[in-house]
């Protein structure tokens, strides 16, 4: 691993001394890609070594219809709120370093079961390994929400964890470039777009190349930057959504400054339980969740048999994950309320379920 350090360091170093201008871009994307790649290679040995089966604590299975990690650093009251949300019932006491291991809670909310995951606190040089920094990240690569909590005073942790993320291939908030790569067995490298770029096609053939890929067509349906196009090639990418959690408003007695955060920022007191409900009510419409409702064939129309699912769901997904007893030979499926263009409208199983919509398969 320290080959692969050194060879980074050079590369870094080169890019910093390589004056950039139209005619060095070419040479420093293919640096860059070089860069991104042996990143990739570190990466994905930190992720193999730390990924569950270094340490007891850390392989946790999911459950329910999500999962959640809450990540923030030390003492700011991320096991208090994890026993404020769920029936977890983590350790807590006014010192660091409380939480040692990944403690699993779980949250039931609209029908859903959420499962809550507080890991260690992660400290400055998280994302080189100090304080359990590793282990932490890789619990959070399998997340489908990120709870970013710290506390009134300690804003600007946010924006470092967010950082930590970001080097480890962690994208939060962010869509996967629209990079579609069709790899076959000969015939080179061809590039298309719609789109007028500020990267040359030779410039991104070069990089596509340097990243590994020899013969494919790479179709790219949106403007890209470089960063764009390393993340579209890199193996080890996640896109995870977040909320971020300001703790302990209750206590701050100066109005915070909130110009640098984002709108999904939200002040609560897991202590005394201020904003809870609208925390939760933010993790359902981040998680893209939506209530459905399974009609039995003997039944009238109605809200009994609750179903969660998200956004984009097919009727077919939905009639799959029932189980072959149920889903045998149904072909169709009848459906009222939402969706619903008049009550017991017959509709295909390639349908989208809608949030409301009370389905009934056939």
């Amino acid at each position: 691993m320290s080959d692969f350090q050194k060879q980074i360091e050079d590369i870094e170093k080169e890019i910093r001394e390589t004056p950039y201008h139209k005619g060095t871009e070419r040479h420093i994307g293919i640096l860059r890609a070089r860069l991104s790649r042996l990143k990739d290679k570190v990466l994905d040995s930190q992720v193999r070594a730390k990924g569950g089966g270094g340490r007891v604590g850390y392989s946790v299975k999911h459950q329910g219809d999500a999962t959640i990690v809450l990540v923030g650093p030390p003492s700011v009251g991320k096991s208090t709120l994890l026993n404020a949300l769920t029936n977890a019932q983590s350790k807590v006491a006014p010192y660091s370093f409380t939480t040692v291991s990944v403690i699993p809670g779980m949250m039931n909310f609209r029908n859903a079961k959420i499962q809550i995951l507080d890991v260690p606190g992660l400290i400055e040089g998280a994302e080189v390994g100090r304080g359990r920094g590793k282990e932490v990240l890789s619990v959070v690569r399998g997340c489908d929400l990120l709870v970013i909590i710290t506390e009134v005073g300690k804003e600007n942790a946010i924006e470092r964890i967010k950082n930590a993320l970001e080097k480890n291939g962690i994208r939060i908030d962010k869509k996967k470039p629209d990079i579609k790569i069709d790899k076959k067995l000969q015939g080179g490298l061809e590039i298309h777009s719609n789109i007028r770029q500020s990267i040359d096609k030779e410039t991104v053939k070069e990089i596509v190349m340097e990243m590994g890929i020899k013969n494919a067509d790479v179709t790219i349906k949106e403007k890209i930057t470089m960063e764009n196009l390393f993340d579209s090639l890199s193996r080890n990418r996640v896109y995870i959504p977040s909320i971020s959690v300001i703790n302990k408003s209750d206590l701050s007695v100066d109005k915070p400054n909130t110009d640098h955060l984002s709108l999904d920022t939200i002040f609560i007191s897991a202590e005394t339980g201020l904003n809870l409900d609208k925390l939760r009510g933010l993790i359902w419409q981040k998680l893209n969740f939506i209530t459905v409702y399974l009609v039995k064939d003997n039944e009238e129309p109605n809200t009994n048999n609750p179903y969660v699912a998200k956004h984009g769901t097919k009727l077919l997904e939905i009639l799959g994950s029932l189980g072959s007893n149920f889903s045998e030979n149904k072909t169709y499926a009848r459906v009222w309320g939402s969706g619903a263009r008049f009550p017991g409208q017959e509709v295909s199983l390639s349908a989208y379920a809608v949030d409301g919509m009370q389905i009934r398969f056939i």
